[in-house]
């Protein structure tokens, strides 16, 4: 009976990964040059050249190397201490949802407020308002699939306005999002992949092809939240820790009111359930290992395109509504009725 059961998981295993091969998402032919020095003349319209047209750029040593060392310090104890505080997520990996608030972090403070940091935001927004979208979290080991950065799930009737047209006002959903990897990425895949100029489009055009990133500590990178992208899928409980702090801003309109008031209920409530959670320590811990380690070889094995489909099944929804005759009353109620009828 054991070796029949073998055989079929074996079968099962091989069937998985022949579809996850076919499915694959395959590496751009020809990548982008993102790559964004300070110390250039142009640095500020490339920038926003590179935002426009693919949608992320990389900004070289925006930190120095002994903040990072800090900061993921404070991210390293918090996730893997002797207790692990962070929360843990159903499909693998921790969070600190909102980790500016919470006290062990509070020496990371600096970072949202940090001068250099506002030099790249307002060449990003080309000298007009911007402010923070309450948007910030802490990965650890975060096992991420395929996906663009919207209102999902109950936090989703915030997003009134679809984030892909105008409003009334000709306003548009511009938001991005600035990561801090807190190891270096520079001979690994294990940090963002992104699909180029996929940020224009509601759907994900998978022919183009993935973009890995390779940023240093103390790099940053910089990227519209519409933009699909993914993180490392396999959960390594062998690895020293691959951490990341990212922080959010977007221009001063009912775009990123919308998207803040979903994000600040979604982080609070992902927040309180962390703080109420009971830190795991000992044998829970090496439980937990093992239940990440099966979830992220269960996703590194299916295929990326599955997985997108469903992260991303509220995104049509949000490219269907329209503000540019300023009533997204009536989209939301006409989304109602046309999932009613299906």
């Amino acid at each position: 009976m054991a070796s029949g059961c073998c055989k079929v998981l074996l079968v099962v295993l091989f069937v998985l990964g022949v579809v996850r091969w076919c499915l694959q998402v395959p590496a751009h032919k020809k990548p982008p040059e993102v790559a964004v020095s300070l110390e250039a003349d142009d640095w500020e319209e490339s920038l926003r050249q590179k935002l426009d047209v693919h949608g992320y750029a990389h900004v070289k040593g925006l930190l120095r190397r002994e903040e990072v060392v800090q900061l993921r310090g404070l991210a390293q104890t918090y996730c893997y201490g002797e207790q692990r505080k962070a929360l843990p997520l159903g499909y693998g990996g921790y969070s600190v949802p909102a980790f500016l608030d919470i006290p062990e972090f509070a020496d990371a403070r600096w970072l949202p407020k940090d001068p250099r940091l506002h030099r790249v935001l307002g060449a990003v927004f080309n000298g007009t308002d911007y402010r923070d979208a309450s948007h910030n979290d802490v990965g650890c080991d975060f096992v991420g699939v395929w996906h663009k950065d919207v209102l999902r799930g109950d936090a989703a009737k915030f997003q009134e306005c679809g984030v892909w047209s105008p409003d009334s006002k000709g306003d548009r959903h511009e938001i991005y999002k600035v990561m801090f990897y807190l190891q270096d990425h520079a001979s690994d895949e294990q940090s963002m992949k992104v699909i180029p100029g996929s940020h224009v489009l509601p759907e994900t055009p998978w022919e183009r092809g993935y973009v890995a990133m390779h940023p240093l500590m103390g790099d940053a990178v910089i990227f519209d939240q519409r933009l699909s992208h993914a993180g490392n899928t396999f959960y390594n409980v062998f690895g020293e820790g691959r951490l990341f702090m990212q922080v959010g801003y977007g221009r001063k309109n009912r775009f990123t009111d919308e998207f803040e008031r979903g994000t600040v209920q979604r982080q609070q409530t992902l927040q309180a359930r962390m703080l109420k959670a009971v830190p795991l320590q000992g044998l829970a811990v090496k439980l937990q290992d093992l239940k990440f380690l099966v979830l992220g070889s269960l996703m590194t094995l299916a295929p990326p395109r599955l997985l997108n489909y469903i992260a991303d099944k509220d995104v049509a929804k949000l490219a269907a509504r329209s503000c540019a005759n300023g009533d997204p009353h009536e989209s939301r109620a006409a989304d109602a009725q046309r999932g009613s009828e299906l």
